[in-house]
């Protein structure tokens, strides 16, 4: 089996596991590329990259060019020799200059099973369409977006109670172990590639808040899927009078009586607030107050006076 020289490029938490997957599965990269790091919160502080730190930990070097396509960082790669570049999450489209640097290009670790759901947001956008599996594609990169043939997939089913948080963490661990099999694919010389099928693409934009906006006329199966999708980011959001809610939790429930107003409030206790739906009930478990704390559905129940009337919307 060959050794590799790889460079890892990879930005958000998202990336960690699989560059630990890397180093500890004898697939160590020469270099580690991520984003500078960045300014967050109210204070705008400056963080260190989390992909810096982690690389640091794991005694790797560790660039942070403003832009990978740079000539200074091209210079710096080239003279590297690199066989292969692996790219996890790094937020960056690469341009035919650095595509084509590495001896064997570059590989993708997507988290959908491609052709479904290219894009910015699969993980989102596979529960709130209803799928019971997903998984994650090791891809060859080219210039069109999540378009490239395929080396390898790993599936996984989808809980009914799973969220995008929970999802998103078992596809980066899954997304380690894909890697490190698709490496050893490459480094024997036994890799093969297979062409996306395009006409079955569907394409999974990035979600904003506006996408989180509940809209209770739905089904409480369709809210109970865009809450599931949302959570934690961008939240599954309402409104109770003047003020915003974000939905973290919730169950559905069989409306035996179906006469209650969308948004209005069947019930409010210690086992949750139940909400009339264009069908069914849904009943949210936890809530949080917008820029309040996430709280269970009883401690939202004692700290505010719901009227008889109270329907959100």
């Amino acid at each position: 089996m060959a050794a590799l020289r790889i460079v890892f490029f990879g930005s958000s938490d998202f990336a960690i596991p699989a560059l630990k997957a890397l180093k500890d599965g004898g697939f160590a990269p020469a270099l580690v590329v991520t984003k500078p790091d960045s300014a967050r919160g109210r204070g705008r502080k400056i963080y260190d990259s989390e992909v810096k730190l982690a690389a640091k930990e794991l005694g790797l070097e560790c660039e942070q060019p403003t832009d990978p396509h740079e000539p200074a960082f091209l210079e710096q790669l080239k003279k590297l020799k690199p066989d292969l570049g692996v790219v996890v999450s790094y937020g960056v489209i690469l341009k035919p200059e650095l595509i084509g640097l590495p001896q064997k290009g570059h590989i993708n670790a997507h988290a959908s099973l491609l052709p479904l759901y290219r894009g910015a947001a699969p993980v989102q956008r596979v529960i709130r369409d209803g799928h019971t599996e997903t998984g994650v594609t090791i891809m060859k990169i080219i210039e069109e977006l999540d378009a490239g043939d395929v080396l390898l997939q790993k599936k996984t089913p989808i809980d009914p109670k799973e969220n995008s948080g929970a999802l998103r963490e078992r596809l980066a661990e899954l997304s380690g172990k894909a890697l490190l099999e698709a490496l050893a694919l490459i480094a024997a010389g036994k890799e093969k590639y297979v062409k996306q099928d395009a006409g079955k693409a569907t394409f999974a934009p990035k979600v904003d808040k506006p996408d989180g906006v509940i809209d209770w006329k739905k089904p409480a199966k369709d809210i109970d899927l865009l809450v599931r999708a949302m959570t934690p980011k961008p939240g599954a959001q309402t409104r109770l009078g003047a003020k915003r809610f974000i939905v973290m939790e919730g169950v559905v429930e069989m409306d035996l009586y179906g006469m209650g107003i969308p948004g209005a409030i069947q019930s409010a206790g210690e086992e949750g607030i139940r909400v009339c739906t264009g069908k069914d009930l849904f009943r949210i478990t936890r809530i949080k107050p917008d820029n309040g704390r996430n709280m269970t559905a009883g401690e939202f129940v004692r700290g505010h006076h719901i009227a008889p009337d109270a329907r959100f919307g």
